[in-house]
């Protein structure tokens, strides 16, 4: 026969919930968050902070607590505020914790007290951090005593004999990412100087998406400048206050552009880990967040990259301009080597096919040996070496795409010249007939494009090579040099 079925009782040692709460935050001033953003919760409209060697005060203008108020504040994982979302007076979003964070706040100062007005009465509870340890009661003592005139509604927090120093910087700046600075009627002050959210100039980008979890909104904004950017990357935000800052993974596919983005996203839906300090990434919710921002900035980045590239169009239209000139000069000083525009179009675009073709047909005319089906043969190969040599100059000029779309055009010479991209290995410059086409990808190109002086020297010596070749069907190579020479010395002026 089985005995009645006995109880056990689960306990929990006291000196886990502290252990618990300074590993739920990376830093002991995360708790002065916590409490800015039960402020919020209850509505305040300013809260003051006040840090000393010894002692930190936060004390706000909110609805203030009573004794069932604050058994909430001291109830771990209290259901409250996830029960009562909403803030009776400006409807604001409440922000919530587990309410593990006074335990945190222990290992920061030997105590902290509670002083709370609501309605007539003022509340007081002290949690002594080895009292409460070593005594085997859990209850706080509370002390309730009706208010004075002088005593105005609102919540009062102290933490009082503190064990670390604190930097007021460092709380600054972790308040103005941390608490939702940009909230109506919400005022913020530390020592007495107001904290107000940092603003960039640049372009603003705003977000607005309605998911099937609920509402993504922000800005995303493009700074005018990296170096006024503290940090890069789109602030994450759960009810208006900072998770984590992120760029999504763009910072490895772009090289550049990335450093000037900031801003900030609020999406109330996503999935917390206990310490709100990073979201559940597998979590459905916050996978779809991020397919949205990634494709927004991927978006702005390209943008971005289209209008540098624009840009560095301008400048190689304007630098070229300059060294077309310099060509024409050289070219005047010296006619005989300008080049001779409709016959050099036809043999470069004819091929070396083509010409040893004509001059095999030219052959078969002049013995007059060869047969009607010898002939026929020649026609048959003259035109497939046609065909060809079309195929050829087709896909050679899909392959040279001028980035300049005006092209520089040397009027009376005969001559053109753009840049465009040929790839990493490819030539330093191609001709089709008399246009040059000079490789922006080529290694040479992208080392003197640093330098101005350079580049024009490099762009010189490209185009008068390409002259020179055009001049000449079959020349020494003596000759190409001291031509080429003879040109760049003229269009440098260097006489």
């Amino acid at each position: 026969m089985f005995k009645k079925p006995s109880t056990i009782k689960v306990k929990v040692d006291k000196s886990h919930l502290f252990t618990l709460g300074e590993k739920m935050y990376r830093e002991s001033i995360e708790f002065i968050r916590e409490l800015v953003n039960n402020a919020y919760d209850a509505d305040a409209t300013a809260i003051q902070i006040a840090i000393t060697n010894d002692q930190i005060t936060v004390e706000d203008d909110g609805s203030g607590m009573n004794e069932k108020g604050l058994e909430q504040f001291f109830t771990i994982g209290s259901e409250e505020k996830r029960i009562r979302s909403i803030s009776p007076r400006f409807g604001r979003k409440r922000i919530g914790q587990f309410g593990i964070g006074k335990f945190s706040a222990l290992a920061l100062a030997d105590q902290f007290i509670v002083q709370s007005v609501k309605g007539k009465y003022k509340y007081s509870v002290i949690f002594n951090r080895a009292n409460w340890k070593n005594d085997s009661n859990w209850e706080l003592p509370i002390k309730t005593e009706e208010s004075s005139p002088l005593d105005k509604e609102g919540t009062k927090i102290i933490l009082d004999n503190l064990t670390k120093k604190i930097s007021i910087n460092e709380v600054e700046k972790y308040l103005k990412q941390s608490v939702p600075l940009r909230a109506k009627k919400f005022n913020l002050y530390l020592n007495n100087k107001k904290i107000t959210a940092k603003t960039v100039a640049g372009k603003i980008f705003p977000l607005r998406i309605k998911t099937v979890y609920g509402l993504i909104e922000g800005q995303i904004i493009l700074a005018l400048n990296s170096g006024d950017v503290d940090e890069p990357g789109v602030e994450c935000r759960v009810k208006q206050v900072f998770i984590k800052r992120d760029l999504f993974g763009l910072d490895k596919k772009y090289h550049q552009g990335y450093q000037r983005i900031c801003g900030y996203i609020n999406a109330d839906f996503l999935p917390l880990i206990s310490s709100r300090s990073d979201f559940i990434i597998d979590d459905p919710k916050y996978k779809l967040f991020c397919q949205i921002i990634t494709a927004e900035l991927d978006k702005i980045l390209q943008d971005l990259k289209k209008q540098k590239e624009n840009k560095n169009i301008q400048k190689i239209t304007k630098e070229l301009q300059q060294t077309m000139q310099q060509i024409k000069q050289a070219l005047q000083l010296n006619p005989d080597f300008v080049p001779q525009g409709r016959a050099i179009a036809r043999l470069k675009k004819g091929g070396r096919k083509k010409i040893a073709a004509s001059a095999l047909m030219a052959q078969n005319k002049n013995t007059g040996n060869k047969t009607a089906e010898s002939s026929a043969e020649t026609k048959q190969h003259k035109q497939e070496d046609i065909d060809k040599t079309k195929k050829d100059e087709e896909q050679e000029k899909i392959e040279a795409k001028p980035l300049v779309m005006k092209r520089i055009r040397l009027q009376k010479f005969g001559v053109t010249c753009s840049i465009v991209s040929l790839g990493v290995g490819g030539p330093e410059t191609i001709s089709q007939g008399n246009a040059i086409y000079i490789n922006l990808d080529h290694p040479l190109y992208q080392s003197s494009g640093k330098n101005r002086d350079l580049l024009n020297r490099h762009l010189l010596r490209l185009i008068t090579q390409e002259i020179v070749l055009m001049k000449k069907l079959k020349i020494t190579a003596r000759d190409a040099f001291d031509w080429q020479s003879k040109l760049l010395t003229d269009a440098l002026n260097l006489d």
